[in-house]
C-alpha cells in the first residue's frame, strides 16, 4: 500500500516484500522520492508511471514471490524497477533472466533512486547492479564501522557519499506502530544464510540519528530532514 499525494507529475508505486527491514527501507525510499518530486500512488490504482518492487532474497519461496510480483507489475503496463535483497544478491543475473524488469538496482543506487527512475521513464538503459560481498565495505572492527558507514550506501544509515541530507521516512500505511532500524548486517557466518554477503557486516546506528528518526515518526511531528 502507498500513501497518496497531490503534487508532482511523475507517479511511482512501491511494493514491499519480506521483512520489517525492507518495510523501513521502502519508507525511506518513499521519503527520498517525494523529496525529488515524485508522487506516491497505490499500485492497485493502475496509474503509476513506475512500480518499484522492493524484493526479498532470503528463501526460495520469497524469491519466487518477488519474481511473481515483478511479473505482475509488468502486466500493468508501467515501467518496473526491482530493488531490495533479491536485486542486491543477484543483480546482473536477475536482470538477464527477468527481462520484464526495466532496471535491477542495488543499494548503491538508493541515494539517487529518483534520478534513476527518471532514466527509466526516458528509456535510458541503466547498468544492472553487479553483486559483490558487502562485508568487505566496512572495517573488521565493529567500533570503527559507524563512521565508515557514512561513506557507503547502507540503507537506513545516515548520509553516504552523494546521499545528501538524511530524509526521515514517509509512512506507507496508517498503522500506529512503526519499525525502527537500529542496526544492519550480521557478522555471523552461518552456512545456511547468505544475508551478510548482501546486507553487509553488522553496524549500529548512532543514538542521535535514532532519536531524530523517532522524533520524525511521532504523529505530532511532520517528516523532516536532519
Amino acid at each position: 500500500m502507498s500513501v497518496l499525494t497531490s503534487s508532482g507529475s511523475r507517479r511511482v508505486a512501491l511494493l514491499t516484500l519480506g521483512c520489517a527491514r525492507n518495510e523501513v527501507d521502502s519508507e525511506e525510499l518513499a521519503g527520498r522520492l517525494t523529496g525529488d518530486g515524485w508522487e506516491l500512488v497505490d499500485a492497485d490504482a493502475g496509474n503509476a508511471d513506475v512500480i518499484v518492487v522492493n524484493t526479498c532474497g532470503f528463501v526460495e519461496s520469497a524469491k519466487k514471490d518477488s519474481v511473481d510480483t515483478v511479473l505482475a507489475a509488468a502486466d500493468t503496463g508501467a515501467k518496473v524497477v526491482a530493488v531490495g535483497c533479491l536485486a542486491q544478491r543477484y543483480g546482473t543475473e536477475l536482470a538477464e533472466h527477468l527481462t520484464e524488469a526495466d532496471a535491477v538496482l542495488g543499494f548503491d543506487h538508493y541515494p539517487q533512486l529518483g534520478a534513476r527512475l527518471d532514466d527509466v521513464l526516458a528509456g535510458r538503459r541503466i547498468e544492472a547492479h553487479a553483486p559483490g560481498d558487502r562485508r568487505t565495505l566496512l572495517p573488521i572492527s565493529p567500533v570503527h564501522r559507524p563512521e565508515a558507514a557514512q561513506q557507503v550506501a547502507v540503507p537506513g544509515h545516515g548520509p553516504a557519499a552523494g546521499w545528501g541530507p538524511r530524509v526521515l521516512r514517509t509512512r506507507l500505511d496508517d498503522s500506529p506502530v512503526a519499525a525502527l532500524k537500529i542496526a544492519s548486517g550480521c557478522d555471523r557466518r552461518c552456512s545456511f544464510c547468505a544475508i551478510p554477503s548482501f546486507r553487509g557486516a553488522f553496524v549500529s546506528r548512532p543514538p542521535a540519528e535514532l532519536l531524530a528518526e523517532l522524533d520524525g515518526l511521532s504523529p505530532q511531528r511532520s517528516t523532516a530532514a536532519v
